[in-house]
Formats: structure tokens, C-alpha cells, sequence
């Protein structure tokens, strides 16, 4: 299936934790289609220089004023061509191989960033373990309070006992 400049713009890829900066391969998709617009506004008018070179190199044989008949004329030969059209042929298979050749490299990049993203997505024990983990530092610092508003109330009896016992000693 050939990729065209509104299926990069459509792309929508999936976020995963430290992936890619969506923002960033965006751009990157951006520059892409903008590349291949180029490209192909650069095959399109260079269609349409060949056809117009075309047209005007073709010259209607004249009706010669008596009527004897004409001797035919050789059919022209893709050989034969002027040498603009040549040239223009050329440009055009040159425009074409290197479309051809940054659409291929514009697919190498995507997959290598699809794999490098893939890749830089953690393993699914290591997010259990790291959920874990947090529940546990939660599950601490709950138990330092609760010890902190222990001691607080321990001493506060300390305290009442120490005057009570001052009291009736006193």
C-alpha cells in the first residue's frame, strides 16, 4: 500500500511512558510531507513541461498547394527525441528514484522510531514492581506519622502522670 502525505498527517501513534516526544515526531512527520509534496509538485510540473515540449514539437505536415500527393515522411523514434525531452525524461526518472528513495528512508525512519519507542517501554513486572514500591513508601511514611502522633500522646501522659504524681507528693 503506497503512503501518501494524508496518511502521515493522520498518523496517530500510541503514548507509552518515556516514549517519544509526540510534539517532536510530529515535526518530523511534518518536514516528511512536506518533502513529498515538494517532490511530487516537481514530477507534476515536470509532466507538464514533457507534454508541452510535446506539443510543440509536433508540427502538422503542410498541405502542399498542389494537389500531387506528398511523399510520406518516416515516423519520428523514442530515439529521435529532442534533446530537451531527453533531458526532461531524465529529470523526471531522477525526481522519481529520489521520491522513491526518501519515501523508502522516511519507512526506515518510522519503523526504527516505532522499535526504539517499543523498545523503550518498560517491562510490565517492572511496573508492578514499581507500583509496588510506591504503595510501600506511602504505606511508610503513614505508619512514621501515626508512630510521630504516638510519641506526642506517650509523652503527654508522661507528662500528666509526672504532675499528678507532683501533686500528691507535693
Amino acid at each position: 500500500m503506497p503512503i501518501t502525505v494524508t496518511m502521515i498527517e493522520e498518523k496517530e501513534f500510541k503514548t507509552k511512558v518515556r516514549g517519544y516526544d509526540p510534539v517532536e515526531v510530529d515535526e518530523f512527520l511534518d518536514d516528511i510531507c512536506d518533502e513529498m509534496i515538494a517532490q511530487q509538485e516537481t514530477i507534476l510540473s515536470l509532466r507538464e513541461k514533457l507534454k508541452q515540449q510535446d506539443r510543440a514539437s509536433f508540427v502538422p505536415p503542410a498541405v502542399p498547394p498542389v494537389m500531387q500527393p506528398a511523399p510520406l515522411a518516416p515516423a519520428p523514434s523514442i530515439n529521435a527525441l529532442p534533446a530537451d525531452v531527453e533531458s526532461a525524461q531524465k529529470l523526471l526518472a531522477k525526481t522519481q528514484k529520489a521520491c522513491d528513495e526518501t519515501i523508502a528512508e522516511a519507512k526506515k525512519r518510522a519503523e526504527e522510531i516505532l522499535q526504539e519507542a517499543q523498545d523503550r517501554v518498560p517491562d510490565p513486572e517492572i511496573t508492578d514492581l514499581e507500583a509496588q514500591r510506591e504503595d510501600i513508601r506511602k504505606e511508610i511514611e503513614i505508619l512514621q506519622a501515626e508512630a510521630e502522633a504516638f510519641r506526642k500522646r506517650f509523652k503527654s501522659l508522661l507528662n500528666d502522670q509526672n504532675e499528678i504524681l507532683e501533686a500528691e507528693l507535693g
